[in-house]
């Protein structure tokens, strides 16, 4: 899922807002100028066009000035008193201290920047596809910001080449992947998207492109011998700061061991419900085998997107807003997941075309390896991916979140290389899946629970596969072969969740996340009573916003001193 990670702020001369200079949202706004001056890509994710002209700095200068002004921040936002505040504002405080934590982590600890040219590959294809795909502004407008853009691609590469040392080599070989996607960006979709217009510049940011994947492949990846590992105790830094999950990581890894047996004793139970007379596992395959055609995947999906929206007011899960409008589309080159949601930012002035992008397989691969990754996308599986990005998930949080108060629980989250927390958001579409399948969406037919199971399967092995591939103890291979037995992925599927993982040390958030969704609601439902209506704690939750689980707790159930995971 690409949503992008924001918590923003002013320019980079101006000094940090002190608490005693004004107001809370007076400083959330401040902070939100400044940081999309330094990561103006993210901004305009989340519907934050101040900075739409620029390209990330990702200088040295820049990113030890953006270090001073996290320091400033945090201090800042610590000496706003409790009582001067209103309980969101209480809540909002905590998880923005949060998240400057997790910068600060990243920048100045982990020190991404240094080691991963992903980022800086992802500073351009995300911000040229936001001022291509969302219509936020005139198109002259933003084909002026494009320009200005593309001018700026020069002094990107010129500090990735600068920084980037000893770089682990899996994440040189996604960095060069994604800059063939960028290419045909720069070819193919920014003509479609202007047409009719001149942009000179793109040929020579084509150039410049070309140049720096040809740098990436002779001169950085025969070398690149780094190491991804960030190491047990940054892992568990990061669940505490973006997360507010304060557990050491054998707890984290005793929670998934636990899971994990739960849902395969399950897995197995339900694929005998489809036929009792084969093997499980022999179930599953003939379940992904069952998929649609290379080239109709996306139409299948369109098809039960439509189905789940009818599930859902049927079923009063929750009531669509008017305008639940979504494109179903082809995954541009760049996006490297299996599925995607794009929504209009919940910030964005006036709501913009959201899309659904799905990952279809490459006509150039080899039959094998084109129906491996087909059986991804097998029927069953298809309907439980959508439900997480689209409805009741990410598009139908999204549409809620318009509506939550303040600015910080309405900030999008996306996939590293940037700090992100993942619990508030994909726990949330994490724990639809679930939750329609025991609604009883498509009930009379197993192979959708074993379908959703798997999904579940793979997200706790995310879990344990974070922390075992950060803490050393597992290469890619190993953490590639526990996808395929525990998961029971395809060797390709299994390969890039393993990958992930090497960037993306907290992708154990989505499990972690329905955990405590679930939780959560069952303790609403104890103080509740008879007056509980799930209907009315979904729309509660999700028009609390995007926010890590002990918040949803503090809004749910004020004065809650609950453990947020068991």
């Amino acid at each position: 899922m690409k949503f992008i990670l924001l918590v923003m702020a002013a320019f980079a001369a101006c000094t940090p807002v002190s608490a005693a200079e004004g107001t809370f949202p007076a400083f959330v706004d401040k902070y939100l100028d400044r940081f999309g001056h330094f990561h103006p890509s993210i901004a305009a994710g989340n519907g934050l066009h101040a900075h739409d002209g620029e390209l990330e700095d990702f200088s040295a200068p820049s990113i030890t000035k953006e270090v001073e002004w996290l320091h400033g921040a945090r201090r800042n936002l610590d000496a706003f008193a409790d009582q001067d505040l209103t309980a969101d504002e209480r809540v909002d405080r905590k998880i923005l201290q949060g998240i400057v934590d997790g910068w600060l982590l990243d920048l100045d600890t982990v020190r991404t920047w240094s080691r991963n040219p992903m980022i800086y590959v992802a500073a351009i294809s995300d911000g040229l596809h936001d001022l291509i795909s969302m219509e936020s502004a005139p198109a002259p407008v933003r084909m002026d910001r494009v320009r200005s853009k593309l001018r700026a691609i020069p002094g990107l590469i010129a500090a990735e080449k600068a920084n980037v040392k000893a770089p682990p080599r899996v994440f040189v070989e996604r960095a060069i992947a994604m800059l063939d996607g960028v290419e045909e960006l720069l070819s193919h979709d920014l003509p479609l998207a202007f047409p009719n217009s001149t942009l000179t510049e793109a040929d020579a940011a084509r150039a410049q492109i070309a140049g720096f994947r040809k740098y990436l492949q002779a001169t950085v990846l025969p070398s690149a011998n780094g190491s991804y590992v960030v190491g047990t105790a940054n892992v568990e830094a990061r669940y505490r700061a973006e997360e507010l999950i304060d557990l050491p990581a054998s707890q984290l890894l005793a929670i998934g061991q636990r899971e994990l047996a739960s849902a395969q004793k399950e897995f197995t139970l339900t694929a005998a419900k489809v036929d009792s007379a084969r093997p499980a596992l022999d179930v599953w395959r003939a379940v992904q085998d069952n998929h649609p055609a290379r080239g109709q995947v996306v139409p299948a999906a369109r098809a039960v997107v439509g189905e789940l929206f009818a599930f859902i007011e049927q079923h009063q899960l929750m009531r669509l807003p008017a305008d639940h409008e979504i494109v179903v589309a082809p995954a541009p080159a760049y996006d490297l997941g299996l599925a995607s949601m794009h929504s209009s930012p919940p910030l964005e002035p006036n709501p913009v075309r959201s899309y659904y992008y799905i990952t279809d397989a490459d006509a150039t691969w080899p039959l094998d390896k084109q129906n491996e990754w087909l059986r991804t996308f097998n029927y069953a599986t298809l309907a439980d991916i959508s439900a997480h990005e689209v409805a009741p998930g990410h598009f139908v949080h999204s549409l809620y979140m318009r509506k939550t108060p303040g600015k910080v629980r309405r900030i999008w989250v996306g996939l590293n290389p940037f700090p992100q927390p993942s619990s508030g958001q994909d726990g949330w579409a994490h724990y639809a899946e679930q939750m329609v399948s025991e609604q009883g969406f498509h009930a009379n037919e197993p192979r959708y629970r074993l379908a959703m199971l798997a999904e579940s399967l793979n997200r706790l092995c995310r879990l344990i596969a974070g922390i075992n591939l950060h803490s050393g103890k597992w290469t890619v291979d190993e953490a590639t072969a526990f996808f395929q037995r525990e998961a029971h992925l395809p060797a390709v599927a299994a390969n890039r969740e393993a990958v992930r993982g090497t960037y993306d040390p907290t992708y154990g958030g989505y499990a972690l996340g329905k955990l405590a969704a679930y939780k959560l609601r069952r303790d609403y439902q104890k103080a509740k009573g008879a007056s509980f209506n799930l209907r009315e704690f979904h729309e509660r939750v999700m028009t609390d916003g995007i926010a890590p689980w002990w918040a949803h707790r503090q809004l749910l159930l004020p004065g809650d001193t609950g453990a947020v995971l068991e």
